[in-house]
């Protein structure tokens, strides 16, 4: 079986270093432009299918200087440096000669300490008491329904008393959870200014960051299961917002955090 997100981030060799891809007709907001969780997706990929890759995805911060549109999207990696176990590259995506979007990755190999502290799993209610996402919102983009969401806390298109929002997610096909689909999941949750005013508040992201911490033992116990991602906000002011994601799989294992710029009107 073909999932979903693995037939729509199939970017292709040109050479070691470059790789091309069309852009995604499914995972497309309704502005046109490429959802920048596939963004992210490719630029991990691509790192993660470079022949000189040593360890694996741990860290990914991006900058959106432009919508991806429709067409090709030619993808170059460069490594930066290399140490023992740790990995630095540099990601940049192009359409049509001008870049788009800049990704600096980080892959690297861990080992477990006598160390084991992370935040708690909030406490919040099970997916089947939770509210399917699409009830709420049925004029999402397409890419929405490849997720099953289950919301428990946070009710967009509302005024709610903070912009919080609790929310089960998994891949509606069954894909199993790894390291590029974290990327891309991390970036789903609805800007900020759904949660705090009834409008619709059109805006784009401008800068992500996203860090990985799940083992590979993690994440094939988290498997194609619900995950528990809550998305705060520290403000929505000045045509900024901001959002901090933390996804944990049911065992209660922080697996990612993200954080996020976006400008809205």
């Amino acid at each position: 079986m073909t999932f979903i997100f693995d037939r729509e981030t199939a970017i292709i060799a040109d050479e070691a270093d470059r790789f091309t891809i069309n852009a995604s007709d499914f995972y497309r907001n309704p502005t046109g432009m490429a959802f920048g969780g596939w963004v992210a997706a490719i630029a991990a990929k691509a790192v993660n299918l470079h022949p000189e890759r040593k360890g694996p995805l741990v860290s990914l911060q991006m900058i959106f200087m432009t919508g991806v549109g429709p067409g090709e999207v030619e993808i170059s990696v460069k490594l930066l440096r290399a140490g023992s176990s740790t990995q630095f590259w540099r990601v940049e995506l192009a359409q049509n000669g001008s870049m788009t979007n800049a990704a600096d990755i980080i892959t690297s190999s861990r080992r477990p300490t006598d160390i084991d502290y992370q935040v708690e799993i909030p406490a919040t209610k099970l997916p089947e008491d939770s509210i399917a996402l699409p009830s709420v919102n049925p004029m999402a983009p397409q890419w929405v329904t490849s997720y099953d969401q289950r919301i428990a806390k946070g009710m967009p298109f509302a005024v709610n008393e903070s912009p919080e929002a609790i929310v089960w997610i998994k891949e509606a096909d069954g894909r199993p959870v790894d390291r590029i689909s974290l990327f891309s999941i991390c970036d789903t949750p609805m800007p900020r200014t759904f949660f705090v005013t009834e409008q619709f508040r059109p805006g784009s992201t401008v800068s992500m960051a996203t860090y990985i911490y799940a083992s590979e033992e993690d994440l094939a116990a988290a498997g194609s299961d619900f995950m528990l991602l809550r998305v705060t906000g520290a403000t929505v002011r000045n045509s900024a917002t901001d959002g901090r994601v933390e996804l944990w799989s049911q065992k209660g294992i922080l697996l990612a955090t993200s954080s996020q710029i976006g400008f809205f009107r």
